[in-house]
């Protein structure tokens, strides 16, 4: 193979080797944030963590998939090399609807509703009780808008970030869960969907590069060099 090929076998290998990190990164960041949405989101019926679930198949594939791409590299295999560049591509698209969803979808999710049914029921059902008080314990928040919401004079210990025991008005979070929720879902909307398309632009780079060098060996076979 000439300089320039052999160059570009190295940085594929190099880009290939990147994307393996990413798929590692992304891997991590789906299991965080689905552990901090599942226990939270069963009850609603909005799909706050469909992203997460979707970065976690995602990462593993980018894994496996960067990992034959490095050794298509090595090996300087047209097979192998086209191979993975046609799943590259394939998971880059889905990276793109993804981060779509999130920054769209999650971010504008309506939580309100939802949220108002389980605190209608905090007196009458166990559930919800336990719904509402992880919410206002995990995100330091207290009722739908304000503490006012709960029309009394002692309120839920949650509402100190207490397990138990009971939380005075003025000693209460100040916040709305409703609104600490948006903002949740607005930040962990951002960071999946900021991550999938910094992770896609770096896919972008090893398909362009994979191609090449795809291109290269077939030229080289014709050519009559390779054993």
């Amino acid at each position: 193979m000439s300089c320039v090929s052999g160059c570009i076998k190295w940085m594929l290998f190099i880009v290939n080797f990147l994307i393996l990190i990413c798929g590692v990164g992304i891997l991590t960041i789906g299991v965080l944030a689905h552990l901090q949405l599942a226990s939270e989101s069963k009850d609603f019926s909005t799909p706050v963590a469909f992203p997460a679930i979707t970065l976690i198949v995602l990462g593993s594939i980018i894994f496996v998939i960067s990992f034959f791409g490095c050794c298509g590299a090595i090996r300087e295999s047209h097979c192998m090399t086209i191979t993975f560049a046609s799943f590259l591509l394939l998971i880059l698209l889905i990276q793109v609807a993804v981060a779509v969803f999130a920054f769209v979808v999650v971010k504008d999710a309506d939580v309100r509703e939802q949220y108002v049914i389980q605190f209608d029921k905090y007196h009458t059902s166990n559930s919800s009780k336990q719904v509402v008080d992880l919410f206002q314990e995990k995100l330091e928040c207290c009722g739908i808008d304000s503490p006012n919401d709960y029309h009394e004079l002692t309120l839920p210990a949650s509402c100190c970030g207490q397990k138990e025991g009971v939380c005075l008005v003025r000693d209460a979070y100040q916040q709305g869960c409703v609104i600490a929720m948006k903002n949740m879902l607005h930040l962990i909307g951002s960071v999946l969907g900021g991550v999938a398309i910094a992770v896609a632009a770096v896919e972008l780079v090893g398909i362009i590069f994979a191609l090449c060098l795809a291109n290269s060996i077939k030229n080289t076979e014709r050519r009559g060099y390779r054993v």
